[in-house]
């Protein structure tokens, strides 16, 4: 996987790399563009595009295009800032620095119902 070197940790859940290189075989130009918008995540990984609710509240979602794909991400120092520490839904939470992304889902848009997101 050629991921970009950011400011801080790249810490992808397994079920992340299955997904993007599903995307990777599927469609390449979109694959590029994940791989922007993930470097900007791990530039400055605030700029979420808001929370997820229900099942999944609390996560944080990105936008890759307005009608493409949908990460959802959690960053380490917030979710430990604000006790939420997500034990079931991130890898080790124990063993990962404050400064860690942790990836966790990636779909297109037009699948976001059947997911439940």
């Amino acid at each position: 996987m050629d991921i970009p070197v950011g400011n801080f940790s790249f810490s992808p859940s397994e079920h992340f790399v299955k997904e993007l290189e599903r995307v990777k075989k599927r469609d390449p130009e979109g694959y590029k563009r994940v791989l922007k918008t993930i470097e900007r995540l791990l530039a400055s990984p605030g700029e979420a595009d808001g929370k997820l609710t229900g099942p999944h509240r609390g996560l944080l979602k990105k936008y890759v295009g307005r009608s493409e794909y949908r990460i959802v991400y959690n960053w380490c120092r917030t979710c430990r800032k604000a006790n939420e520490k997500l034990k079931d839904r991130c890898l080790s939470c124990d063993a990962i620095p404050d400064d860690s992304v942790v990836f966790l889902d990636i779909f297109h848009k037009s699948d976001a119902a059947k997911l439940g997101y």
